[in-house]
């Protein structure tokens, strides 16, 4: 963390301007509207007049969060630091993105408004990304062996399990009855890119053991960054556990995923 001491400052300047920068696109590409507060009832910060504040605050805390990850890992990621900065903020970008898509499934918004506010939210994780790669990322030469690409399937293996889980045990809101096909593709499909964000990551992960990597991984990097995703919704809309059982799952199950795979290559390894 010797760059956060040193940097801090660079690394705030960047949270703020990554912060506003996404709240002008998002009003540029994919404003709020009355459509949006409809899905539901009205949350507390609607109610009393406080949603511009509480947007401003989740997006200083999303790309709080955002940054502090960054510079906690990026000094065991191999390549240039703008690599690094760009792959890193495209790695939530794209999770962000598909995630957009299960709207279209649960509430029939179209697919272009979604892409536009996925959009959104990517391009200011890129940006994001790649102001901190510059200003506090390490250019690191050394060689590290890549885990197998099998980890991405693996990883999205369990994913899909721990969803349709949650679909069926925990009744999450979900249209996997009623749009079955359409369900299964978006989950496999956010399940590959979780696999992904581990792929392209997984040089930084910490721990010795492999719990705790995998812990290091479901909860640190996936799952700070994801929890924030959907506690989004909280600035617009009341309360509601779904989306705090939705997010539990994924992180539960991406755990589960990174420990096995891991396990595997360990037995692998020693045959």
């Amino acid at each position: 963390m010797k760059t956060l001491k040193r940097d801090w400052w660079k690394v705030v300047l960047i949270i703020i301007a990554s912060s506003f920068f996404n709240m002008i696109l998002h009003g540029l590409l994919s404003p709020l509207n009355s459509s949006n507060i409809s899905l539901g009832e009205p949350s507390i910060f609607v109610k009393k007049g406080m949603l511009v504040p509480a947007i401003i605050c989740w997006e200083l805390l999303t790309f709080g969060i955002l940054s502090l990850v960054f510079v906690l890992i990026q000094s065991n990621i191999p390549g240039k630091r703008l690599t690094k900065g760009f792959l890193y903020g495209l790695s939530f970008g794209v999770l962000y993105i598909i995630g957009m898509f299960e709207s279209v499934l649960l509430f029939n918004s179209r697919i272009y408004n979604e892409f536009l506010m996925g959009l959104a939210d990517c391009i200011s994780f890129v940006l994001a990304g790649i102001l901190l790669g510059i200003f506090t990322g390490t250019d690191e030469m050394k060689k590290i062996k890549r885990d197998n690409i099998f980890a991405v399937f693996i990883i999205a293996f369990f994913y899909v399990i721990g969803r349709y889980l949650a679909y069926s045990v925990l009744h999450i809101q979900s249209a996997y009855i009623i749009k079955p096909l359409g369900t299964f593709i978006w989950t496999l499909g956010l399940g590959l890119w979780v696999g992904m964000i581990y792929f392209i990551l997984q040089s930084g992960i910490k721990g010795k053991s492999i719990i705790s990597r995998g812990l290091f991984f479901g909860i640190i990097v996936f799952g700070s960054n994801w929890l924030m995703n959907h506690l989004f919704i909280f600035a617009i809309l009341e309360f509601s556990l779904d989306n705090l059982k939705r997010a539990g799952t994924d992180i539960l199950f991406t755990i589960i995923g990174v420990c096995v795979y891991k396990s595997y290559m360990v037995k692998g390894n020693n045959l």
